[in-house]
């Protein structure tokens, strides 16, 4: 059985397999994108890839990061079928409709 990732968000949880591609909104980083490693109450671990073109290949590398939830926006799994918020869409206009990265 492959390992799985449960994040937990304000309208319920999602499950995914580790290693999953992610993009996360975080509050003063903007958009950043990795592979989802693990979860915990309060942090989101994710690898980051050294090379941004790694991430849209599937390429998993990069360095280890831990990112605060409380930071976050919101949140996208790629391919980008749901995408899953946590953020004020009337307040801010952030987000994969607004994304010109």
């Amino acid at each position: 059985m492959s390992e799985s990732v449960t994040i937990l968000y304000n309208e319920g949880t999602v499950t995914v397999p580790k290693y999953s591609r992610i993009k996360i909104y975080h509050q003063s980083l903007g958009s950043i994108r990795g592979f989802i490693i693990g979860v915990d109450k309060d942090k989101l671990y994710l690898l980051i890839p050294y090379y941004p073109n790694r991430f849209y290949e599937g390429i998993i590398e990069g360095k280890e990061e831990s990112f605060n939830k409380s930071d976050l926006k919101g949140f996208a799994f790629y391919p980008e079928v749901t995408v899953l918020e946590t953020r004020n869409s009337q307040t801010d206009k952030g987000g994969p409709e607004n994304d010109n990265e």
